[in-house]
């Protein structure tokens, strides 16, 4: 499966340092991946000033429909099911607390939220290492949780901020990408 079709359908609009942090490719090679997508009519740069990035066109969310269904077997499917079972048992506390970051007024409410989201991540990221035994993707975005946690001592836009590598950005991202491998949608599961 191409890595940098797949971070772009993931994340939906992703500049290349965005698509770099996602995969873990060098700058160069996704240049040279953006280009060949752009080339083949899968991917296009939306100019905007606001929020500048690639997107894919129709036949790029056909193309990685395609190769996300052909990259894992029945067997893999159900590997990533089970631990798709164990993100979820998380995966509504996680929503709670962001938005119960979103509405903090004090410090005191933000320091036990972050408290949280730290107990949190550390029932979820035994999760996804085992998720990336079965597609070493998933690990990434352990990787990436634990990023913006350690971020989140200095800068508290990582806890929910869509404008950094943020910690519900990567959950959210990371949801979308067991829905996609399932072939489920948020609405079918009630999580929208």
């Amino acid at each position: 499966m191409n890595a940098v079709l797949h971070a772009i359908r993931i994340k939906g609009i992703a500049a290349p340092e965005a698509i770099a942090i996602a995969t873990g490719l060098e700058a160069l090679e996704i240049e040279r991946e953006l280009a060949e997508l752009e080339a083949a009519e899968l991917a296009l740069q939306r100019p905007s000033r606001k929020r500048p990035g690639w997107v894919l066109t129709e036949a790029g969310r056909d193309r990685h429909a395609a190769e996300i269904a052909a990259a894992h077997d029945a067997a893999m499917l159900g590997d990533i099911a089970t631990h798709y079972e164990g993100f979820l048992a998380v995966n509504a506390q996680v929503k709670t607390v962001s938005a119960k970051w979103q509405q903090a007024a004090d410090d005191a409410t933000r320091f036990a939220l972050i408290d949280r989201i730290e107990t949190l991540h550390e029932q979820a990221a035994p999760v996804l290492k085992r998720a990336a035994t079965a597609a070493e993707r998933f690990g990434r975005y352990g990787d990436r949780l634990g990023a913006a946690l350690e971020q989140l001592d200095n800068d508290q836009r990582y806890f929910v901020s869509p404008l950094v590598d943020s910690y519900h950005t990567v959950w959210f991202e990371c949801h979308e990408d067991f829905l996609l491998t399932l072939g489920r949608t948020r609405a079918g599961e009630g999580s929208e």
